[in-house]
């Protein structure tokens, strides 16, 4: 690693080290081509790491979040918490009060972020990426309206123009009570500051309920102010959070070891010279692309899938929601969600807890299970409803006929499904670059989107198939979509024109 990062990561682990912290004598921060900051064991190690190895320690008095907001200073557990009114927060009261805890976070950042040197989590501060280095550091939701309209038809293009309103929102209103309050230096908490540490955030961060030991969450529990929960928010653990994600990565973090510490235990065998991951759950490549700014190319071994969300209007509360309950955000796979070694199954059971499919589940394979349940509550009859619930749960017996009652259903379901399927298709091929033809993406960026849209087609191509759609009708579906878009790119352009 070269200077001058390298000063800033041995300012980092000095700083880490004296308060507490703890990185294996082992491992060592580098600077990979691919993955930016990350740990590795040291090439010159004489031997590899057998797991379980405790890779990383963080002490919950170097944690950066709102908390810290609500007391101006570092957090330290204790089996008591301050006296009332002997701590100041770090903003005015009406600051504090009426905005949401991690728009309150964020100020924070910023705050420890303009204060330079003196933040005592300076060392920390100067190895994240500088604001000023916008391409380093922007997730997609910032990214230039070009890059952005790459997208379009996805479900992250739906998503970024939801969050580019909520942070706009939010920095609106925060920033206009600064100005209010005659906050020192207001000005300087800028838009695009507050983006940044949105990004941070994002990237960096780990939910409290996960990260946090049991001492530690007791003291924080008494510290936060009425009707605050303790997942409102999120953490930002230093020299933790440069791991990186592999879903392969097999690790615990134990909240038990240490009091008011978190580490992560990797228990996954590593060599000299290998980066050493941790593992940030199951999570789609839209996620991935949204939270983090990358994703997971499908290696067609089942190690991932690739998965398209779909979100349904609220509606209210009555009899059928009562029947198969109302998740508001469902996915669509790939490959099949029942194979129980699949990462599909995986990631459903991760999202799902204990759903068990029965024979109607096993007829639509790539469809979330949940779905499936809130579609039956709504379009079956009482009588289908108590015999899709007492179906069996034997996959052996997928392919047989559910009988004179539920077949009927199942036809509508898969009349709605397909119909579906087929509407997001179309939304997606003209949302395509180039007009659908082969296209070379000129930056990293735009290469980063082609492979996200080819997985996001993917899942496209397999669940038309599976409705018995052929190749062929697919390739008419996409070139019709494109050629719609066509004649409306040229009718927009004469109606310009007049």
């Amino acid at each position: 690693m070269e200077s001058p990062y390298k000063e800033r990561f041995e300012a980092l682990l000095d700083w880490a080290h004296n308060h507490g912290a703890s990185l294996h004598p082992s491992l060592e921060v580098y600077l990979d081509e691919k993955t930016g900051f990350s740990l590795r064991i040291k090439p010159s190690a004489a031997e590899s790491l057998h797991p379980p190895f405790k890779a990383v320690t963080c002490p919950t008095s170097i944690t950066l979040s709102y908390l810290n907001a609500l007391i101006d200073g570092p957090i330290t557990p204790s089996p008591t918490p301050p006296a009332p009114n002997t701590q100041k927060a770090a903003f005015p009261e009406r600051f504090m009060t009426s905005l949401p805890p991690h728009v309150i976070g964020r100020f924070y950042l910023i705050q420890q972020y303009l204060k330079g040197k003196s933040s005592f989590w300076a060392p920390y501060i100067s190895t994240l990426t500088d604001p000023s280095q916008l391409d380093k550091w922007t997730l997609p939701p910032f990214w230039t309206e070009d890059d952005i309209e790459l997208l379009r038809g996805t479900n992250a293009h739906v998503a970024i123009h939801e969050i580019q309103h909520n942070v706009k929102s939010e920095y609106k209103q925060a920033r206009k009570i600064l100005k209010q309050e005659a906050f020192p230096d207001y000005r300087a908490y800028t838009q695009m500051l507050y983006n940044w540490a949105y990004c941070m955030f994002t990237s960096r961060s780990f939910r409290p309920s996960l990260i946090l030991s049991e001492s530690a969450t007791e003291y924080v529990q008494r510290l936060l102010p009425g009707g605050a929960k303790i997942d409102d928010f999120s953490i930002l653990q230093p020299l933790y959070d440069i791991g990186n994600h592999s879903m392969e990565a097999e690790y615990t973090w134990n909240l038990t070891a240490e009091p008011s510490a978190c580490d992560l235990i990797c228990r996954n065998n590593y060599e000299p010279g290998e980066q050493v991951f941790n593992n940030y759950g199951k999570k789609t490549n839209s996620e991935l692309l949204l939270g983090y700014g990358f994703i997971i190319d499908s290696t067609g071994e089942g190690l991932h899938n690739d998965y398209i969300h779909v979100r349904k209007r609220q509606r209210q509360q009555d009899d059928t929601q009562a029947k198969g309950g109302e998740p508001q955000d469902f996915l669509i796979a790939r490959d099949s969600y029942w194979d129980s070694d699949s990462y599909s199954f995986k990631t459903l059971k991760s999202r799902m807890g204990n759903f068990t499919p029965n024979l109607l589940h096993y007829q639509f394979e790539h469809w979330d299970g949940r779905l499936l349940n809130d579609m039956v509550s709504m379009m079956a009859t009482p009588k289908q409803w108590e015999l899709f619930k007492a179906l069996p749960q034997d996959r052996a017996l997928m392919n047989r006929s559910l009988g004179e009652e539920l077949d009927p259903l199942v036809d509508m379901l898969k009349a709605t499904l397909a119909q579906k399927i087929e509407r997001d298709f179309v939304e997606f091929s003209c949302g395509e670059p180039n007009g659908g033809r082969e296209w070379e993406p000129e930056t990293e960026r735009q290469d980063l989107i082609k492979r996200y849209r080819d997985g996001y087609e993917r899942v496209f191509v397999n669940v038309l198939m599976a409705f018995g759609y052929t190749n062929e009708e697919i390739m008419e579906l996409r070139v019709a979509a494109q050629d719609d878009e066509e004649d409306e790119v040229e009718d927009e352009e004469m109606e310009d024109g007049n």
